[in-house]
């Protein structure tokens, strides 16, 4: 074995590690500033959730489980009405609505059971 292979052998593990943690930091990074300027539901309660955005053609999130988040960015420069709806027993329940600013952060949060849902708002 020349001392050029012997070379290459060792700095391998170390190359392959080093590139490992620069990619870490450099999604991480951008992850955490779009957190920023997005819209979310985070489920807090035992049934679940949706976000509908009647502005967008009736838009909405996924189903949201208990313990879950979802979000979305929206583009800056506008207001829009987010219904916010608890599921479960085969029921839909409307809970509220709030306008909101796009481009801003905003969170739904839902609590509750399916027989006393509630929601808060904050961003």
């Amino acid at each position: 074995m020349t001392a050029s292979t012997r070379t290459r052998k060792v700095w391998r593990p170390v190359l392959i590690s080093a590139l490992a943690l620069a990619g870490m930091a450099t999604t991480a990074t951008p992850a955490s500033a779009a957190t920023t300027n997005r819209t979310g539901l985070c489920n807090k309660a035992t049934y679940s959730a949706t976000l509908e955005f009647p502005s967008r053609g009736g838009f909405s999130s996924y189903l949201v489980t208990q313990g879950k988040c979802w979000s979305i960015t929206l583009a800056a420069g506008s207001t829009e009405p987010v219904y916010v709806y608890a599921h479960g027993n085969g029921a839909k329940v409307f809970l509220g609505s709030r306008t909101i600013k796009t481009g801003e952060h905003n969170v739904f949060r839902t609590y509750g059971t399916i027989f006393s849902p509630s929601y808060s708002f904050s961003h």
